[in-house]
Parts: C-alpha cells; sequence; structure tokens
C-alpha cells in the first residue's frame, strides 16, 4: 500500500490538472453555447434551448455507458483509464471545432447541422472526461495525495476558463474586422481544439494509475448499477453535484446577456455601448463580459488555494454548504446594484465566485470517497461507473442551466440583437440573480444528509489497506 500511497509528484498533478484544462477550453466555452447559437450561427433562443435540452437528455445515458466499460477495460501498460484519453482526444478536438462552425445552409439544415455535431461534441466528451475523472480514484490510494490533485485539477481548469473567458469575445470581436463574425469563432474554436489535444497528451503522458480493485473478476453490470442505486452517498453527492452546475452555468452562460442587454444601452441593430467606465477607460460590451468572466476563473483560482485549510480543518461538507449559503447572498445582490454601477459589479462577481468557485474541487474529491466507500460495502470497485455520475451530474446541471434560461427568455419576448424593454429587462435580471438559488437549496439539503465525514474517510482508507494487504497474503 506504501507504493500505491505514495505522495505524488508536483509533476503529476501539474499533469493531472491539464488534463482539465484541455477539456475546460471546451467545457468553459460550452457556457457561451447560447449566446453562441443565437448571436453567431443564427437561430433563435428558443431553437438553442430545446436543441441542447435534447441532445443532452440523450447523452446523459451514454456517461454511465462509458464508465461501465472503463472498469471492464483490461488492463494495459497505459493502465484501464488513460487509454480511453489518448485515443479520445483526436475525435473530440474534432468534434469539439466542427461544433463551433457555422456553415452557409438554410436555417432548417442549420438546425440539423447544430443537432449532430453538438450531439457528438457530447459523447465525445463523455469518452475522454468520463475516464479522465476516475483516473483520480486510481492516482493515489490516500485520500490527501487525491483531494491535493483534484485541486490541481480545478486550478488548471480555471486556467483555461480563463484564457476562453478572457479571450473569446474580444478576439472574436478583432478578428471580425477582417473576416465575419462566424469565421472569427471558428477561428479560436480550433485554436482550442489543438490546444485542447496538446494538454490531454501531457495528461496521459505524465500521470500513472496506482490502485488495482481488491476483485479482479468481471462481475456483472447489473451488479454494479445495483450497488449504485442503493448508494445513498452516491445518490445524495450528485443530486448536489447537479445543482452545483446548475447554480455556476446559470450565472455563468448568462453573463453575456446581461452584459449586453442589461448593462450595455441598445443603439441599433446589434449594436449595444456601455456607457460607464471601468478604471478610466471606456469599454465594450465584449471586453466587460470577459472582465466579468475573467475575474471568475482567477478568484476561482484563489479561492482554490485559500479554500483548502478550510476544508481540513471544517470537512469538505460543511464547506461546501457555507459555500452555497455565501454565494447565493451575493447572487441575489445582483438584483439590487444598478446597471451603471460596473465598480460594484464586478465586485458582486469577485465574492460571488471567491465563495462558489472552490467547491468544484471538493466535490471531486468527495466522488474519491465515494467510491472508496462502495468498494468497502460491496467489495468491488467501479470507479469508472461512480465518475460517470460525476459527469452525467455536469451535464445534467449545464443542460438545465442553458436549457431552462434559453426558453426563459423566449417566452418573455428576447431576440437577438434587439433592444430589450425595460418591463423585460426587469423580468432578465430576476432569472440572472434568483434562479441559482433555487438550485443551491436542493444542494444544501442533499448534502445535509450526505453522510461521509472525515473520520469515515480514515476509516475507509484503513479497511480498504487491510483488505488489500489480505489479498496479497492469499
Amino acid at each position: 500500500m506504501k507504493k500505491n500511497s505514495k505522495k505524488l509528484s508536483f509533476l503529476e498533478k501539474c499533469a493531472y490538472g491539464m488534463g482539465d484544462m484541455g477539456c475546460n477550453f471546451f467545457w468553459a466555452l460550452i457556457s457561451y453555447t447560447g449566446a453562441f447559437y443565437t448571436e453567431y450561427f443564427g437561430i433563435t433562443a428558443t431553437a438553442a434551448g430545446t436543441m441542447m435540452l435534447v441532445v443532452r437528455l440523450f447523452d446523459i445515458s451514454f456517461d454511465v455507458i462509458i464508465g461501465a466499460y472503463a472498469d471492464r477495460t483490461k488492463k494495459t501498460k497505459y493502465g484501464r483509464f488513460r487509454p480511453w484519453i489518448l485515443y479520445g482526444a483526436i475525435p473530440f478536438a474534432v468534434c469539439a471545432f466542427f461544433t463551433y462552425y457555422t456553415p452557409d445552409l438554410a436555417e432548417p439544415a442549420k438546425l440539423v447541422y447544430a443537432y449532430i455535431t453538438f450531439t457528438l461534441f457530447m459523447l465525445m466528451y463523455s469518452v475522454v472526461n468520463v475516464p479522465y475523472g476516475a483516473l483520480l480514484g486510481v492516482i493515489s490510494a490516500d485520500a490527501n495525495e487525491r483531494t491535493d490533485a483534484s485541486a490541481y485539477r480545478n486550478i488548471f481548469a480555471q486556467l483555461g476558463g480563463f484564457f476562453v473567458y478572457g479571450f473569446t469575445f474580444p478576439i472574436v470581436e478583432q478578428l471580425s474586422k477582417t473576416y465575419t463574425p462566424q469565421i472569427s469563432f471558428s477561428i479560436i474554436a480550433f485554436v482550442y481544439a489543438v490546444v485542447g489535444f496538446l494538454l490531454l497528451m501531457i495528461c496521459f503522458s505524465f500521470t500513472k494509475e496506482r490502485v488495482d480493485p481488491i476483485k479482479q473478476e468481471n462481475n456483472k453490470l447489473s451488479e454494479d448499477f445495483g450497488d449504485l442505486i442503493k448508494n445513498k452517498p452516491w445518490i445524495l453527492l450528485t443530486v448536489a453535484g447537479i445543482m452545483l452546475l446548475f447554480f455556476t452555468f446559470v450565472h455563468n452562460g448568462m453573463i453575456v446577456y446581461y452584459a449586453k442587454y442589461y448593462v450595455a444601452t441598445f443603439v441599433e441593430e446589434n449594436q449595444f455601448e456601455i456607457s460607464g467606465k471601468v478604471f478610466g477607460f471606456n469599454i465594450s460590451w465584449e471586453v466587460f463580459t470577459a472582465v466579468l468572466t475573467t475575474i471568475g476563473s482567477l478568484i476561482t483560482i484563489l479561492g482554490t488555494i485559500i479554500i483548502k485549510p478550510v476544508v481540513t480543518k471544517f470537512g469538505k461538507k460543511n464547506t461546501w454548504i457555507a459555500c452555497f449559503a455565501l454565494a447565493s447572498v451575493f447572487s441575489a445582490a445582483f438584483y439590487f446594484v444598478s446597471k451603471d454601477s460596473l465598480f460594484m459589479i464586478m465586485l458582486l462577481q469577485v465574492l460571488f465566485t471567491l465563495t462558489i468557485g472552490p467547491a468544484g474541487f471538493i466535490m471531486w474529491s468527495m466522488y474519491a470517497d465515494v467510491a472508496d466507500y462502495a468498494e468497502v460495502k460491496t467489495g468491488r470497485r467501479a470507479t469508472g461507473l461512480i465518475y460517470s455520475s460525476a459527469t452525467m451530474a455536469q451535464k445534467l446541471g449545464t443542460t438545465a442551466s442553458q436549457a431552462l434560461p434559453l426558453l426563459m427568455l423566449g417566452a418573455i419576448g428576447f431576440v437577438a440583437g434587439q433592444s430589450m424593454p425595460e418591463d423585460t429587462q426587469h423580468i432578465f435580471v430576476q432569472i440572472f440573480a434568483f434562479l441559482p438559488i433555487a438550485a443551491a437549496v436542493i444542494a444544501v439539503i442533499a448534502l445535509f444528509f450526505y453522510n461521509i465525514d472525515e473520520k469515515m474517510i480514515r476509516e475507509n482508507s484503513a479497511k480498504l489497506a487491510a483488505m488489500k494487504a489480505e489479498k496479497e497474503v492469499k
């Protein structure tokens, strides 16, 4: 067990984090997908929301299939989970690029294209990201080392988000002086695809799988599913994970609309200007969007570093509940701040992100704890299946967070590129400020009943060590 529990090197922790950085170049871009389809691709908010909802509901079951097959992958010299990253990275990058490419088609054919490319993109995301997530559960048998690796994952993921949030719209704005906005968006999507592929290859090359299941036999898939649905901590954690993604992606996904249609003033069709200044500079709505979202990524990195000792002192569950509570207060505050108070808007963004941003690393670390808990209870380790639920939670949360606001925008009469009437603006900012809080309430209730505390984590780690030592003796 000492070999399996040894401290991970700085290089390996960084390499593991780079894997999620590569995925997050497009996971962060997904938060802009609604804006991409309405502002650049050229379909209505209702059509985009419906398409994303339909695709995600179909795609969710695929996550569980990938997780189950990853668990059953015959161990190679690369391990069980790393080969999925190696062979899935190129198809993932190709599908991602074509999702954000706008073909010269009439609207019915364009919508069909959107359905096909977005479906393939989501499927390939599962092929890469589910085994990548499961890798955290086998990279070390030491819960503290896994927590550290999870923190690196969150930090590097936010670095990926920083580039996407900080540069996407400003670069598209600049490239649009030479190319069409649609081609400009495709160019930056191509760059993200190449960089994402390279980062995934670094992750594959410099990480190692160390933890084998106690039992090597291929148990029935029905047994794994049966164990899973009886696993109360898994169910509660998955609910909390879905709500976390809904909470953050409603906010992040609507920032584009918040900056363009609420903070900025309509000039003429598809032309909006912000009247206030940021640190003495006039800025466009595109730049203000980038400022708000990059604040989010940078502050999340800072929050992840700050919150680690808090997690050590108060535990993962209690810290996560506190994150939801504080972030909900700051989300509600957006309703009361004037749209002309750009500094106050940025300050609220800092506080909102500082409190909820670090929750991601807590969630991923808790899934590793659930995998240990399940193995102690059943004697079987289904790491890939358990982590597939984390990716499923991501997709369910982001699906609801993107489809529901888009459908609500369609219901209140939103039309891309046109002025938003004052009464519609009032409803819009209510959605932006208060819709995430509903998710926070559900998440806190789920976490209240989650029963894996720090004492149980230590006990499960010791039990697994004893069980594996007994197996080696036999």
